[in-house]
C-alpha cells in the first residue's frame, strides 16, 4: 500500500536551494534587493560546514592575512555573532554553537525570505524550453512535499543537486593547474575530493598516551 503525501506549492521570485554560507548570503542579497525569496535548507541548522553540525570555523580571507577579513554579509554575521555571544567564536578550534543562532536570526529578520528547513529537494521541474520552472521539496518527519515555483533558482547545495537533477552536465574531482590556469592546482587531473568526514582532538598530556582505535 503507497502513502500519500500531503502536497503544498509556493511561488516566489527567487528559490535558493542550500542554506549553507552562500546559499544564506544569495537569499538575504536577493530579499534584500526587494524580491520575493525562499531559502530551502536540508538540515535543521543553516551554515552548512559552519554549523554546529561540522564546525568548520569561518576564517576565509583574514586566514592567513593579518590585514584581510571577510566583508558583506559574512562580515555583519561575525560581527553579530560578537554582539550575541560571550564565549569564544572558536572552541578549541571548531565554532562556538550560537553562530547557528546568529545565522538563524539574520534569516528570520529579512525581510521577502522566507525560511524552510528540514526540506530536502527531491525532484526538478522544467518547462517545454527545458528551463527550471520549480523543485519539489520533501519536509522531514512532516509527510509533505512542497512544489517551489520561481522565476530564478540558485543552486548552492554544495553537490550540485538541482543542476545534476535538470540534466546540466558536471564533473568530479581536481582539474589540472592548466585547464583554468590556477597556480596551486595538481600538475595533473584526477577523481581525487576533499576526504575530511572524521573530527579529531589533541591534547597535550605530558606523557605518553597510547592511542585506542574505535570499536568501529
Amino acid at each position: 500500500m503507497s502513502h500519500q503525501f500531503n502536497s503544498n506549492t509556493v511561488d516566489y521570485d527567487v528559490v535558493v536551494c542550500g542554506g549553507g554560507l552562500a546559499g544564506l548570503s544569495a537569499a538575504v542579497a536577493a530579499a534584500r534587493s526587494g524580491v520575493k525569496t525562499c531559502l530551502i535548507q536540508d538540515r535543521p541548522v543553516l551554515g552548512g560546514n559552519s554549523s554546529s553540525e561540522i564546525r568548520v570555523t569561518v576564517h576565509g580571507a583574514g586566514q592567513h592575512h593579518g590585514y584581510g577579513r571577510e566583508t558583506g554579509i559574512i562580515s555583519e554575521l561575525l560581527i553579530e555573532e560578537r554582539a550575541q555571544n560571550h564565549e569564544p567564536m572558536f572552541e578549541n578550534g571548531w565554532v562556538n554553537s550560537i553562530w547557528d543562532m546568529t545565522m538563524y536570526d539574520l534569516a528570520m529578520q529579512t525581510e521577502n525570505l522566507t525560511l524552510y528547513l528540514n526540506t530536502s529537494i527531491i525532484d526538478v521541474l522544467k518547462d517545454e524550453e527545458r528551463t527550471v520552472s520549480a523543485v519539489v521539496g520533501r519536509v522531514a518527519n512532516a509527510e509533505t512535499d512542497i512544489t517551489f515555483k520561481g522565476r530564478y533558482f540558485i543552486d548552492c547545495t554544495g553537490d550540485a543537486i538541482v543542476a545534476a537533477m535538470a540534466g546540466c552536465e558536471w564533473r568530479m574531482g581536481s582539474e589540472s593547474r592548466a585547464e583554468f590556469d590556477e597556480p596551486h592546482a595538481p600538475l595533473e587531473a584526477s577523481s581525487a575530493t576533499m576526504g575530511n568526514s572524521i573530527h579529531i582532538k589533541a591534547r597535550d598530556m605530558g606523557r605518553p598516551v597510547p592511542y585506542k582505535l574505535p570499536s568501529w
